[in-house]
């Protein structure tokens, strides 16, 4: 296939980069930014995907140089950080430009297409929580990759001939990724003091390994129509568990005290003010130690029984960021 990947300097969309390339697909990337963490594919260009010349620029670059015209979009690019952006800033990425993305479709008749969304569409449900969970965004980011999901829902459901898989990524982790899980691992290395309550909470995780295959796996699959899965690793392990698994790797020491989530909180939001008065983003203010100390319980069992196999384990996973952690920060030490 003749692929577009938006994003594709991002953590997720360089490494579905060199990976369909190497499953034998052409691949063509587009990003607004040429910073990569990891390693750049060469094939990605610098674009909007808002700009519609920016796409039709890249889409006649392609049939230029492969005298053929691209055949599906994988849509990784998205605004996701959860500091310094504005709301106006997550809707003009996530949704406005999911709207140019598919009007640009429309214009080359590409008509297959994945979205990578978020489980953030489905808010923080109690409990377990599936694709049948109800959308209930409580922040901006979800809010606006929900609008994105609707939109493309909409544009598939104008031919039936269209074929759209929407996969929802949890908290995604692994080497070149600086979020959750990564400041998990550097309290555990660097200040291995204090814990958010007990840890008996499931903190649903997916590495980017899992991300990845679970990508390939619904681009094997895509036929006309809608489909949509989670994509999270088993088992479903809790918060106390993953740092078990954290410090398995030497280097890495369990906290020695758990303080209660009302009071994390509370620490939290003195770091709130310094935070919003200098606009600099804090290892702690009071949105992360909710999130640290809340159930995050969401299950990918839909796309298991599609026939999707998990290849690599989370002890596995785990043991290769915390080796890349260590690498990459063995000057600092």
């Amino acid at each position: 296939m003749n692929i577009l990947i938006t994003g594709s300097n991002g953590f997720v969309g360089s490494k579905l980069m060199w990976n369909l390339e190497t499953d034998g697909h052409t691949v063509v990337g587009l990003d607004i930014s040429n910073h990569c963490d990891a390693r750049p594919h060469p094939e990605t260009l610098q674009g909007d995907i808002r700009v519609m010349k920016d796409l039709q620029s890249l889409a006649g670059s392609f049939e230029l140089k492969h005298n053929a015209s691209l055949d599906v979009v994988i849509h990784c690019a998205a605004s996701k950080h959860d500091f310094g952006i504005s709301r106006g800033e997550y809707f003009s990425h996530n949704k406005y430009g999911t709207k140019s993305l598919l009007a640009f479709m429309e214009q080359r008749k590409i008509d297959k297409l994945i979205y990578i969304s978020t489980v953030s569409v489905f808010g923080h449900p109690e409990g377990k929580a599936d694709e049948n969970t109800p959308y209930n965004p409580d922040h901006p980011y979800g809010e606006s990759k929900l609008a994105g999901e609707l939109l493309s829902r909409e544009w598939q459901a104008k031919f039936a001939s269209r074929a759209l898989t929407v996969l929802r990524p949890t908290v995604i982790y692994g080497p070149h990724n600086f979020a959750n899980v990564y400041n998990l691992i550097a309290m555990l290395h660097k200040r291995p003091y204090l814990t958010v309550g007990d840890g008996s909470h499931v903190k649903s995780i997916v590495s980017l390994s899992t991300v990845v295959d679970m990508i390939r796996f619904a681009l094997n699959g895509l036929k006309p129509g809608y489909e949509h899965y989670n994509c999270i690793d088993e088992p479903y392990i809790t918060l106390h568990e993953l740092m078990r698994i954290i410090t398995q790797t030497p280097g890495f020491r369990m906290p020695r005290v758990q303080i209660p989530l009302k009071v994390a909180i509370g620490i939290g939001k003195l770091f709130d003010i310094p935070s919003r008065l200098l606009g600099i983003d804090l290892p702690v203010n009071s949105d992360r130690m909710k999130k640290f100390g809340t159930a995050t319980y969401f299950t990918a069992d839909k796309i298991r029984k599609a026939g999707f196999v998990q290849q690599q384990s989370i002890e596995t996973s785990v043991a290769e960021m915390c080796q890349w952690y260590l690498s990459t920060n063995k000057d600092r030490r």
